[in-house]
């Protein structure tokens, strides 16, 4: 018979392994972060096809809006505007900047080349809401860590996010206007796009929301002037 010899120990630390598999399950969370951050940003692009031609009319509280149907971003409500009913609690616009385009016109290869620079929007009517704007002094300010810090073409920042934590959360204000430009930026990780939410409030409790990466805050006058202007359009008085 043939002796059979064990082999030799190696001379390796099992904590080597744990800190390889930690690293491992960090960089994986990461991942998915960025990609669930991706798709909550872009909801609704991958089901435009089959669009109708023509204008769309839907009401949103008291108001109601005439709009191109490639403009809007729920397909659900395409659905509505062309049974005739009409009505929507909150209706769900996408458009691209600079240009805004509908985001359904775009191309397939456009579309993937353009998911930063598309813009989504929810006009909603409710008057009860109160603005970002009447919380900054007395939450935000009280919330935020240090005072403010410059921002982008004369706004101001407050951090509202933990020293060193990996996803940030700060407010972006202008600071020359009492009622001026406010948005929250708020991103879910390093590999993952900072994402800003501004509101304003259009006229007898009716509401407008959009959304757009962190990166065009250098535009914000721009982007919020031509983008009250465009929904100020779509509105049947």
């Amino acid at each position: 018979m043939i002796p059979v010899s064990l082999p030799e120990p190696i001379d390796s630390n099992p904590r080597r392994f744990s800190r390889l598999i930690l690293a491992m399950c960090v960089l994986g969370a990461l991942y998915i972060a960025d990609r669930t951050a991706y798709w909550t940003e872009n909801w609704n692009l991958s089901v435009f096809s089959g669009i109708p031609s023509g204008p769309a009319t839907l009401s949103v509280g008291p108001e109601t809006f005439k709009l191109p149907f490639s403009y809007i971003a729920s397909p659900e409500q395409r659905a509505i505007a062309q049974s005739g009913t009409g009505k929507v609690s909150t209706l769900k616009i996408a458009m691209t900047w600079p240009g805004l385009r509908p985001a359904a016109t775009l191309e397939t290869s456009e579309r993937d080349g353009a998911s930063g620079r598309i813009v989504f929007l929810e006009l909603e009517h409710n008057p009860d809401r109160e603005s970002m704007r009447a919380r900054l002094d007395p939450f935000y300010r009280r919330l935020a860590r240090g005072g403010e810090v410059n921002g982008p073409d004369g706004l101001k920042t407050l951090q509202l996010s933990a020293a060193g934590s990996l996803n940030t959360d700060q407010i972006v204000f202008d600071p020359a206007r009492r009622n001026g430009f406010i948005a929250r930026c708020r991103g879910t990780g390093p590999l993952a796009h900072a994402v800003c939410h501004r509101a304003v409030v259009l006229s007898s409790g009716l509401e407008l929301r959009y959304r757009f990466v962190e990166e065009l805050l250098g535009d914000w006058r721009k982007i919020d002037n031509s983008i009250v202007r465009k929904v100020a359009g779509f509105r049947i008085h």
